[in-house]
């Protein structure tokens, strides 16, 4: 390969760097805290299980009831990410995305009390049947609003780079 072929490569490695400097629009923001939800109730069903508190059924009634819209959120993500990143690293920023959102919930607090309210979530948003406004609703209530890098459109963001 010339040393034309080498610039061409290494000018598409540049090109192709991960730019997470894109902006979250609402309906990206909406898609990420319905992941979230989706995230929060997977992880509290996971640790309850360990614990011998089984909310697998709820958690299931769950995600059939909202297969569309949960689907529809991880499409929107997965476009926001590739979008801002390009096709190569947009699919590892997505996944680093929805890692850090499980690994948030991880170290969390577990006992009986914990486990009830996870399972009175999950029925509740099973109940939304698709609906975001409900599961957008249920998201606020808990609190949940997951780190969106970049930030969120029109709105300054503070520099993550150190001192001026």
């Amino acid at each position: 390969m010339g040393n034309k072929g080498v610039a061409a490569i290494c000018a598409a490695l540049l090109v192709a760097t991960p730019a997470q400097s894109a902006c979250w629009s609402t309906n990206s923001r909406s898609a990420a805290r319905i992941r979230d939800l989706q995230t929060f109730l997977m992880v509290e069903t996971l640790r309850c299980q360990v614990m011998g508190f089984d909310l697998t059924s709820e958690y299931n009634v769950f995600l059939r009831a909202n297969r569309t819209m949960l689907g529809a959120a991880n499409t929107n993500l997965k476009s926001f990410f590739i979008t801002a990143d390009g096709p190569v690293f947009g699919q590892q920023s997505y996944d680093r995305f929805t890692t850090t959102l499980a690994n948030a919930y991880g170290a969390g607090h577990t006992n009986a009390e914990t486990c009830q309210s996870a399972r009175d979530i999950a029925h509740e948003a099973a109940m939304m049947d698709n609906n975001e406004e409900g599961l957008l609703m249920i998201a606020e209530r808990q609190g949940l609003m997951p780190r969106l890098p970049g930030g969120v459109c029109g709105q300054e963001t503070m520099a993550v780079a150190g001192p001026r």
